[in-house]
């Protein structure tokens, strides 16, 4: 059985790739653990309580469990509250499910994105691009875009990418005076911070550079160190880039510590906005009936949407 077929107060069975494993203290000091479940189809919030050291030294970040706990209604949103668990042992069922992949292949995904970055003209822009991903290239097209809101799964983050260098040409031809080559590199570069920011795709886990210092700024800096090693550090367009970087969340409260000031940060930020907030709403809308409603989204703070039946 999967997480879909479970109500609030059931008690439930679960196998579970577990991530973002985390031992945490309630406010009377007792320990437990939080974590993110994922059955194959869908995601949900494992805790585990009554937690004590042959538990924790079981726990492991990216595994494969069989968990027994509550379904439990938290703030509108399913979790598992879990009582026992054991660590799946190879050959019992295939692993393969529980790890989820983009559409298109990283061989794919790279040979679409370097079209793009060879249509960049300026030199400048496109030194900078390429010296970027031929440093990450191993990480850039496996790694995930998140651990749990949009693109959470393996190549997630170059899927993202290139999601929004397909729909950024739509408006590059309706817009004629937008400068196609930041908005290409500002794509490529706005999230490259993810890969020190996250762990790899199969423990899904922020790292410590990750929770102190965030992706945003992380990859302002690695473009600022590939500007210095090309000698580029003063120009407009590593400037431009920097720009992008940071405002591409659009607005402060959303964590960009700049909001946009140039018409193609502002573009980003759109795509950014869209492609990832119709990927999280696709995830839901492709599991759920026609005629039906789909589970809540927090994408789109805890809403739920409505499948017509056409």
């Amino acid at each position: 059985m999967k997480i879909k077929d479970f109500q609030p107060s059931d008690k439930a069975t679960l196998i579970l790739r577990l991530t973002d494993c985390q031992i945490r203290k309630t406010p009377a000091n007792a320990e437990y653990a939080s974590m993110i479940g994922f059955d194959g189809f869908d995601l949900i919030d494992v805790k585990i309580w009554a937690l004590n050291e042959e538990i924790k030294t079981q726990l492991k970040n990216g595994e494969i469990y069989e968990l027994n706990g509550i379904m439990k209604d938290y703030q509108g949103k399913m979790q598992f509250n879990v009582k026992d668990l054991r660590l799946v042992a190879d050959g019992e069922i295939d692993k393969n499910e529980y790890y989820e992949t983009a559409k298109l292949s990283a061989e794919e995904l790279k040979e679409q994105i370097e079209k793009y970055i060879n249509n960049i003209d300026n030199k400048i822009i496109k030194e900078i691009v390429t010296t970027i991903l031929d440093k990450y290239t191993d990480n850039f097209y496996i790694h995930p875009a998140a651990v749990m809101m949009h693109h959470n799964y393996i190549s997630g983050l170059a899927y993202h990418v290139y999601s929004m260098l397909k729909l950024s040409d739509a408006y590059l031809n309706q817009y004629q005076y937008l400068n196609k080559d930041l908005v290409y590199g500002g794509i490529i570069l706005h999230d490259i911070g993810k890969i020190i920011e996250l762990s790899d795709a199969k423990c899904m886990e922020y790292t410590k550079k990750g929770q102190l210092l965030g992706h945003i700024s992380i990859a302002f800096n690695i473009i600022y160190s590939a500007a210095c090693s090309l000698g580029f550090e003063n120009t407009e367009e590593t400037l431009m880039l920097q720009h992008i970087v940071l405002s591409h969340h659009g607005l402060l409260e959303y964590g960009s510590p700049k909001e946009p000031l140039i018409a193609e940060a502002v573009l980003i930020f759109m795509l950014d906005f869209a492609d990832s907030r119709m990927a999280a709403l696709e995830k839901e809308i492709v599991n759920t009936e026609k005629g039906e409603y789909t589970n809540y989204i927090s994408a789109f703070d805890r809403r739920s949407f409505y499948r017509p039946k056409l």
